[in-house]
């Protein structure tokens, strides 16, 4: 509140402009301006080298923070989002004068830096950050087995040239934090770039990843945008570089935006793929790709994988891998409160991180040094956790599925079913 009041005092944009994102968007929120920093917080985590082609990714991203049945009549709007490892207080005016008729209403959009989404330890200071964020951190991965599993499998779809893969996992399970790591991994041998959020139409799907890639083209049909867009990838292809699209959230996707990535799949030179494709997302994503709608095009989708609930071993690995790298040396939770963890958590990364926190806060109310199993157990009961052994998936049945056969179990990745004892197998 202290830089808007600086602004009605001074009437200088400026200083505004250069601490925090502002953005000028129509009654239909097309973007009209953006200042640097504005590109830089919505265009997270693609690069911003060609603010010029991010109109579709900011109008994406814009879509997702202000709903579209914003009141235009008057008044504020306030809402929080986060970008990267930074939280932002967003806040929406409505602009309008006694000159303008109504197609011509303005908004502004401000977006001011709030605390860090995760606390990282600040340089010269012996505290730790916080090792049970909720934000995705490449530094605080951890490659347990089934994870390392996955992402080398997904690796090397992408250095093979392979076309497209699918990577499945149910909420809490992380993977937006696997996807970071992979394209950490692989962007000193090929181009990334995060497709944000879903589009109405194929035209502007397009754009959007031309934009995220930096690819200039003129506006025209999806035909034209997509023979710029090869004859990019041609010379990419030519410099020896790969480029590697990443959809997370992808069940959010309809099938027309689907079939537009697929067909991306399709461009080829030598024998090799143009554009290597993954895509994330929840059970949905997998019904969505195996309906008759899709079936032509899911041929060329090479690789699935699935995130499973981490086991016991991993989940003490995990615990005691994000104290480390957060700089605590000293022992936090007993063998008996780790094993706890893991029974609670069922696995899930997410709810391991909610019970460490909740259970680290709880035990310094009480000075206990070390968190033990009673600890452990109270946090799960106020989040409402039960106990109950992890499964391959879920344990739930999704929307329409039929009862699952007895003596049937979901296999080792849960993309079929099978009888007990081939899981032993396995």
């Amino acid at each position: 509140m202290r830089k808007i009041a600086y602004l009605r005092a001074t009437g200088s944009l400026t200083e505004v402009i250069l601490e925090a994102g502002f953005v000028l968007v129509d009654s239909t929120f097309r973007p009209l301006y953006a200042n640097p920093e504005s590109i830089r917080i919505l265009a997270y985590p693609n690069s911003v080298s060609s603010p010029s082609t991010l109109d579709g990714i900011l109008f994406q991203k814009i879509l997702s923070l202000i709903p579209r049945d914003l009141d235009l009549s008057g008044g504020t709007f306030i809402t929080q989002f986060q970008s990267g490892r930074r939280n932002y207080t967003c806040r929406v005016f409505v602009l309008r004068d006694h000159w303008e008729s109504p197609g011509d209403t303005r908004i502004a959009i401000l977006m001011e830096r709030g605390l860090a989404a995760a606390g990282k330890q600040r340089k010269g200071s012996d505290a730790p950050g916080d090792p049970f964020s909720f934000a995705p951190d490449n530094a605080c991965f951890y490659f347990g087995r089934s994870r390392r599993e996955v992402f080398t499998t997904l690796l090397d779809m992408i250095r093979q040239r392979r076309g497209t893969g699918v990577l499945l996992a149910q909420a809490g399970m992380g993977k937006t934090a696997l996807l970071e790591a992979l394209a950490g991994t692989v962007r000193s041998e090929s181009d990334v770039a995060f497709l944000p959020g879903s589009f109405e139409t194929r035209l502007e799907m397009v754009r959007a990843v031309m934009g995220a890639f930096g690819v200039e083209c003129p506006a025209g049909e999806p035909e034209e945008q997509l023979r710029c867009f090869h004859d990019w990838l041609l010379l990419r292809h030519q410099a020896g570089r790969g480029v590697t699209l990443i959809c997370d959230d992808a069940q959010d996707l309809s099938f027309e935006i689907l079939e537009g990535l697929l067909n991306f799949s399709s461009l080829q030179s030598g024998g090799q793929k143009l554009v290597q494709v993954v895509l994330a997302g929840r059970q949905r994503l997998l019904e969505n790709l195996t309906s008759f709608k899709l079936e032509r095009l899911t041929g060329d989708t090479h690789v699935y994988c699935r995130l499973a609930p981490m086991d016991d071993a991993e989940v003490r690995g995990y615990i005691v891998h994000r104290l480390q790298v957060a700089g605590c040396s000293t022992q936090v939770f007993t063998t008996a409160a780790l094993a706890s963890i893991s029974l609670y958590s069922r696995g899930i990364p997410l709810n391991v991180n909610m019970i460490c926190r909740h259970s680290i806060s709880l035990a310094a109310t009480i000075n206990l040094q070390v968190v033990d199993e009673r600890i452990v157990a109270d946090s799960a009961y106020d989040l409402v956790l039960r106990a109950q052994p992890a499964e391959a998936w879920d344990g739930h049945a999704q929307a329409g599925e039929p009862k699952r056969p007895a003596g049937l179990l979901r296999d080792r990745r849960g993309l079929r079913l099978v009888r007990k004892s081939e899981t032993v197998s396995h």
